[in-house]
């Protein structure tokens, strides 16, 4: 497979200069020859300024979008909640010596932030109250974050975001080969670290979270050449930003009579002081970067906005996504969100709705931020369409897709998407193929 491919790729790269075929015909051979289980595979091209159907294979067919899924939520998060909108965390007094902390699920909150905050605090303060409701418990990504191991690696997410919920892990390697490397938690959460990493002359970590009990457990394995700080999710959101919170409070020289507390805001707290940050960072990092902690927190911010309720949920980002479908005359029926950003493989959509989608928002200015050839997620890919495309990809353990805006060589332009759900196929022969039937359809229409 991977030779057909390469051979494939060597033949296009060949022919780039040459004046090629308009020929549907031409995309069906690649994918016909490219031994993927057409049984999984779904593709939809439409031309833009007409709508008209090009070419689709099992156009109709429900499919794991992964995080392709980004480009049909993102809109209407955007359309919701404004261009303008703000993540405000914000501090109010309460009497004399109370504040309330009203959390925002700032994606972008730090603990510099939260010292800022906490400066503007009497040292003589006794009480300082939590308002988390911004964000229902319920929904803070323990359903998706546990479906399978690759949550060790994907950031949790909730009305606690701090320091995009990662920790710093720093592995060094030890004075002899085949000795236990050294790991030092720099973020200091409370982790109970297994090291299974060998000194080696190369660098192959895998991490695995657990947890017996209240402990959480970090368990890394394979092998380390270097010193290198690795990103890990933090297993409680909760607990680390109460840490940095107290922490942040005892270098003012504030220690409360009693602990922290939940409340909810009242209309005779006094405003003192916010911290914010603009939409703008979000609206990239969901495209370029495929950021599922900011994808995840804005979709339940729209849903509380779109319905006017102080408390986002999962729910009320469906409720909100599907009424705009119904607005634009998009036909939901068929299709299902089980979160905002694609990661779980509940998602199931279709590459006709998807183009579609694509299609109602040609002239929307939010699609001028996917991502072009030598950017985020397509760093890598298709560098010689570099002026020719805009697109957002898509990676799950067994899925691929790309879509986007293409437009071709003759000068026309098209909408497409492509998601692969053969599972039998390496994660490199799949994006292989489409990045192939991109530069085919380049060239062909």
């Amino acid at each position: 497979m991977k030779k057909l491919l390469s051979v494939l790729f060597l033949l296009f790269f060949l022919t780039l200069s040459v004046q090629a075929r308009a020929s549907k015909s031409g995309l069906a051979d690649v994918i016909n020859n490219s031994g993927v289980n057409q049984n999984n595979f779904s593709v939809s091209i439409k031309d833009v300024q007409s709508g008209k159907v090009i070419y689709e294979t099992n156009s109709k067919k429900l499919m794991s979008p992964a995080s392709v899924q980004k480009i049909i939520t993102l809109v209407p998060i955007i359309e919701t909640l404004g261009r303008d909108y703000e993540f405000t965390t914000s501090l109010y007094s309460r009497g004399d010596d109370s504040f309330v902390l009203k959390l925002g699920a700032d994606p972008y909150l730090t603990s510099y932030d939260l010292k800022t905050l906490v400066n503007n605090i009497g040292v003589e303060t006794q009480k300082l109250y939590i308002d988390d409701s911004i964000l229902d418990k319920k929904d803070w990504g323990e359903s998706w974050m546990e479906e399978d191991l690759t949550s060790s690696y994907t950031p949790k997410f909730g009305s606690y975001n701090l320091d995009n919920n990662l920790m710093k892990i720093t592995i060094m390697p030890s004075a002899e080969r085949g000795q236990n490397a050294i790991v030092l938690n720099a973020s200091k959460y409370p982790v109970l670290l297994f090291n299974k990493i060998i000194t080696s002359d190369k660098t192959e970590i895998v991490a695995e979270q657990k947890r017996a009990g209240i402990a959480d457990i970090l368990e890394l394995s394979g092998t380390v050449s270097k010193t290198t700080t690795e990103k890990f999710p933090i297993p409680n959101i909760q607990r680390y930003f109460n840490i940095q919170l107290k922490k942040a409070l005892e270098n003012h020289k504030v220690y409360l009579k009693e602990g922290l507390s939940l409340t909810k805001l009242k209309d005779t707290d006094v405003f003192v002081y916010k911290v914010t940050h603009s939409i703008d960072s979000a609206i990239k990092d969901s495209f370029k970067n495929s950021n599922n902690l900011v994808s995840e927190t804005l979709f339940k911010l729209a849903g509380a906005k779109y319905n006017n309720i102080r408390t986002g949920t999962l729910s009320l980002g469906i409720e909100m996504f599907n009424q705009y479908c119904i607005k634009n005359h998009l036909n939901t029926n068929e299709i299902k969100l089980a979160d905002g950003s694609g990661v779980s493989k509940d998602n199931a959509v279709t590459t006709d709705f998807v183009t579609d989608f694509l299609l109602l928002n040609k002239d929307n200015e939010i699609m001028e931020a996917l991502p072009i050839p030598g950017e985020g997620t397509l760093s890598n890919r298709l560098l010689p369409l570099k002026d020719s495309l805009r697109a957002k990809t898509g990676t799950h353990s067994d899925v691929s897709a790309l879509a986007g805006y293409l437009t071709a060589k003759s000068g026309k332009k098209y909408v497409f998407c492509i998601i692969n759900n053969d599972s039998e196929q390496a994660s490199s022969d799949r994006k292989m193929l489409e990045d192939y039937i991109v530069r085919e359809a380049y060239l062909r229409l």
